[in-house]
This record gives structure tokens, C-alpha cells and sequence, in this order.
């Protein structure tokens, strides 16, 4: 048993291609209100985005997130603003500054939008004598999203960094790390040198 129902498959990839061609004018991440003094977000070669991501392209807005679409969290796109998709009252807006990772990447058209599919194996649901009660069975995620500018790679992952270590993740996860190098995705867990590269 699987999760990846075609219409929805079809809806995201659709969502994911018309990325391609549009300009990244600006970037908006998203964070939890009132978790500390100050958002700590810059890794260097990784940001921790937590709710997500805003990009304000030429076409319009962009919303990079995570949902439980494709059971369990994974990297989903929406083409619109993030703020339709949070409780405003509990999150804040981070801009990275104008001496971000993004800085080489603004005002330059997406080139290619990639997405890494990955399998897990949930279960079986047992009873506390140990009795299975459900079989084990696969689901297919979106785990990670990659965009290509000229300036280089960056992408999104769905995955739940420890406290201050973004490099000790958990994927897949209900926060996003917005990642700028593929030493750092390697790092991670990310082995397919097609999506590393």
C-alpha cells in the first residue's frame, strides 16, 4: 500500500514545474512567535526556515512548507502566500538580510525544479501483547525540494533539526531547513548525487 495517489501527485508536480522560469525577488522565512529573545536562524550553509518559506517571485508568491499531503511531513508548494497558511498570531516573519545566502540568487530566473521521493515503511501496528493488528506498508514523501539558479543550488527539506544543530536531523519532519550547499545536504543524508550534485 502506498500513499502517492495520482491527483494529488499530479496537482503537486504541476505546482513544482511552474517554478521553472520565474525570477526570486525576495525571501520570507517563518518561525514560531515567543520560542526566544530572537529567531536563530543562520547556519551558514543552512537556514532554519521552521514553518517555511515565502518567495515573492515575478509571477506572484510561492509558499515552500511542509504538510502531511503525502503521509508522513514532507516538502509541499503552494502557489500563494504562506501567510494562508498559518496562524499569524503564532508565528513571525524573518527576512534574511541583504548579506544572505540568497543574495547570489535573487532577481535570477529558476532554472530547474527537482524533487527527491523517498520510501518508508510505517508499522505494523501491534498491540501491547505483541499481536499485529496491521500490516507494515510503504509511503512515498517529497522529501526535499531543489532549485537550480545560475548562482548556484538551494533547497528546501522537510526534516526536524535538534535544538542548535542543523546538521542532526530528522527527515522526514514538520519543519524546513533551506540548505545552500551539497556538502551540507550529503551531510544530512541526502546520497543521490543526481539531487546532490
Amino acid at each position: 500500500m502506498t500513499n502517492d495517489d495520482g491527483d494529488v501527485r499530479a496537482s503537486f508536480d504541476r505546482r513544482v514545474n511552474s517554478l521553472r522560469r520565474r525570477r526570486v525577488l525576495s525571501v520570507d522565512y517563518w518561525d514560531l512567535h515567543g520560542v526566544g529573545p530572537e529567531p536563530d536562524w543562520d547556519f551558514g550553509d543552512c537556514h532554519h526556515a521552521v514553518m517555511g518559506a515565502q518567495l515573492t517571485t515575478d509571477a506572484g508568491p510561492v509558499t515552500v512548507t511542509w504538510t502531511a499531503t503525502f503521509y508522513p511531513y514532507g516538502v509541499e508548494v503552494f502557489l500563494e502566500p504562506i501567510t494562508r497558511h498559518l496562524d499569524e498570531d503564532g508565528t513571525q516573519r524573518v527576512e534574511p538580510g541583504a548579506d544572505s545566502r540568497w543574495k547570489a540568487l535573487l532577481e535570477q530566473p529558476v532554472r530547474e525544479a527537482r524533487v527527491s521521493w523517498d520510501r518508508f515503511t510505517i508499522g505494523p501496528t501491534m498491540r501491547l501483547n505483541g499481536e499485529v493488528i496491521s500490516p507494515p506498508y510503504d509511503v512515498v514523501v517529497p522529501t526535499a525540494l531543489r532549485l537550480d539558479f545560475d548562482g548556484g543550488p538551494v533547497w528546501f527539506v522537510a526534516c526536524t533539526p535538534q535544538f542548535q544543530k542543523p546538521d542532526d536531523v530528522f527527515i522526514p519532519g514538520d519543519e524546513i531547513v533551506v540548505v545552500f550547499a551539497a556538502s551540507k545536504m550529503r551531510q544530512i543524508g541526502y546520497s543521490d548525487p543526481t539531487f546532490t550534485g
